[in-house]
């Protein structure tokens, strides 16, 4: 049924998975998913993506190359533009997300910070300019990824703004709280982050995961 035009929302529910083993960091999980049928040319590109950021996070960077490869190609794909969700976003633009997401985890992996920090604010560029959907149809903001970026390359202010506008949008959100508590406390600004650390606490009382980045 999900082959069928106006279906495209039953491929986005078929490849949900993927897309929360990238949230929580489940690599091995994610390399050990079969590849989705050939024709289903959307959910192959989040398999793509998903090995990327999975090959990139255990320093595969080759394979990781060959991954992002395979992302702009099936971006550029017409048919994505047919594949809609609800008939309110063409996947071709949640795949310009990836790739631009991926290219700039890469990058950051790899050291080159100022490639990934501007692939990263392209994506979210591309992610702002998503119409409303609840929940949001990519599924993880970027900014995560760039603030977790701004801190490795030693910029905590940027990091900073990079969060509180997340916070704007997602409110008491955990993932940035926590970045942020982080980027304060590297701008020994340790009042504030004294105070949001108690807020990260009470957003995260109920997680069974520990958090190391704002980003696996």
């Amino acid at each position: 049924m999900m082959r069928q035009p106006g279906f495209g929302t039953l491929q986005h529910f078929f490849i949900i998975p993927l897309y929360a083993y990238v949230r929580f960091g489940e690599w091995d999980t994610i390399l050990a998913e079969p590849k989705p049928a050939k024709d289903l040319v959307y959910p192959t590109g989040v398999w793509h993506y998903a090995r990327g950021i999975a090959f990139t996070r255990t320093n595969r960077f080759a394979e990781a190359e060959k991954e992002l490869a395979a992302v702009k190609k099936i971006a550029k794909n017409p048919v994505l533009k047919e594949v809609t969700i609800w008939d309110i976003t063409a996947t071709e633009k949640l795949m310009e997300i990836a790739a631009k997401a991926l290219a700039g985890e890469l990058a950051a992996a790899k050291g080159d910070y100022s490639y990934a920090i501007e692939y990263l604010k392209e994506a979210i560029e591309i992610e702002d300019g998503l119409a409303y959907n609840e929940p949001p149809d990519w599924f993880f903001p970027v900014r995560h990824s760039l603030g977790a970026v701004f801190l490795e390359a030693g910029r905590p202010a940027d990091a900073e703004q990079v969060y509180r506008t997340d916070l704007e949008i997602f409110p008491e959100n955990g993932w940035s709280l926590y970045g942020l508590r982080k980027s304060l406390e590297m701008q020994d600004k340790n009042g504030e982050a004294a105070e949001v650390e108690q807020r990260f606490k009470e957003a995260w009382a109920w997680s069974d995961i520990e958090l190391a980045a704002s980003r696996f």
